[in-house]
Parts: structure tokens; sequence; C-alpha cells
């Protein structure tokens, strides 16, 4: 379902969005829906990296978070030169997860 809902942005990004969509060709709502999931992907993915090397999320939770799979989230770990802190009970959680997903 979706919704309507509108905002006010100042001229330069009403400019830059103008341009975009004339490189794109597509038309205005379908170029926003798709800047705005982008944004909305990468502000979960720098949520849940910072709550993971804070120590506030562990592994599976903060990819869980990022709405990335654990291999997605390693990898961008690895982009970010993030290194893992991966405890027994970060595998326990792993484990526990992967085998509910299975009976559900």
């Amino acid at each position: 379902m979706s919704e309507r809902i509108s905002f006010v942005v100042p001229a330069e990004m009403k400019k830059a969005l103008e341009e975009l969509q004339q490189q794109t060709g597509e038309d205005k709502s379908t170029l926003l829906r798709d800047l705005i999931g982008k944004g909305l992907a990468e502000t979960r993915m720098d949520i849940a990296v910072d709550r993971y090397v804070k120590g506030k999320a562990s592994l599976g939770k903060a990819s869980e978070i990022s709405g990335a799979s654990l291999w997605e989230f390693l990898d961008e770990l690895r982009e970010r030169s993030v290194g893992l802190k991966y405890s027994i009970a970060d595998a326990e959680e792993e484990i526990t997860r992967v085998l509910s997903k299975r009976k559900g």
C-alpha cells in the first residue's frame, strides 16, 4: 500500500533532482522513491555498523538492523575495515536464529 507524503526541498536539491530526472528518464515519483529507498538502506547500515562497533548490538542483531543478510553485513564490515567482535554468545544467537528460520 502506498501513501502520499509531501516535503519541502531547497532549490539546489530540486535542481539536482531535475537533472537526475533528465539523465535517468524516470518520472519524479519513481526517482524519489528510488533515492529514498537507497538512503534508508544506507542509513540502516550506518546505524547497524555503529551499534556493532560500539558493542551495542551483536553481529546477528546488527545484520538484522541493517536489513542485510549476515554475509552481506560481514562484507560491509570488511569494506569499512571493521574488525569482527564475535563471541560464543554471538555464535549461539546465530545458530538459534538460523534454526528458527528453518522451522518457520
